[in-house]
């Protein structure tokens, strides 16, 4: 039973990103959830390119839950977009569509445990960070001393 509601889950939530994707580029396109006009209102201020990332990174993770062996690909390509939208929707006080977004969610993460042991296999293995665990260590080193540098650089130079 399990099972059967997994792949439920998946085809569904395959259906609605990928008509989601579609219709902010198609509006005549049927869509079950996810608003047509988002590029548009985007544009106006000065994101519209970021509405386009959005429709297409809807498109791409619907695409590709549709086929089981990418599963965990597509429901950890989903987990954060539906995280940020469950988050807005209930930020801005929308009735009954985070109750929705709040349900996906928990099917996302429903697809997510399914796959732990893959996802286990995948971040488990610390092999490589043994072996170059001084080159990880220098280049985290590295990049923050720049970014501070970067920051507060101005602020050392001008004190001194």
């Amino acid at each position: 039973m399990f099972r059967t509601c997994l792949i439920i889950s998946q085809v569904l939530l395959a259906v609605i990103y990928t008509s989601a994707g579609v219709s902010k580029f198609l509006h005549g396109f049927p869509v079950i959830i996810g608003p047509v006009w988002l590029i548009e209102e985007l544009s106006k201020y000065g994101l519209g390119l970021f509405g386009y990332l959005i429709a297409v990174s809807q498109l791409v993770t619907g695409l590709v839950l549709f086929f089981p062996i990418y599963r965990l690909i597509g429901a950890l390509m989903l987990l954060p977009m539906q995280l940020c939208i469950t988050v807005v929707t209930i930020s801005l006080g929308w009735s009954g569509t985070p109750y929705i977004n709040l349900v996906l969610l928990g099917m996302v993460l429903a697809l997510i445990y399914d796959e732990r042991e893959k996802l286990a296999k995948l971040v488990g293995s610390q092999a490589g960070f043994r072996q170059h665990k001084v080159a990880y260590v220098m280049s985290f080193i590295g990049f923050w001393s720049a970014a501070a540098l970067m920051k507060y650089g101005a602020l050392l130079m001008n004190g001194a």
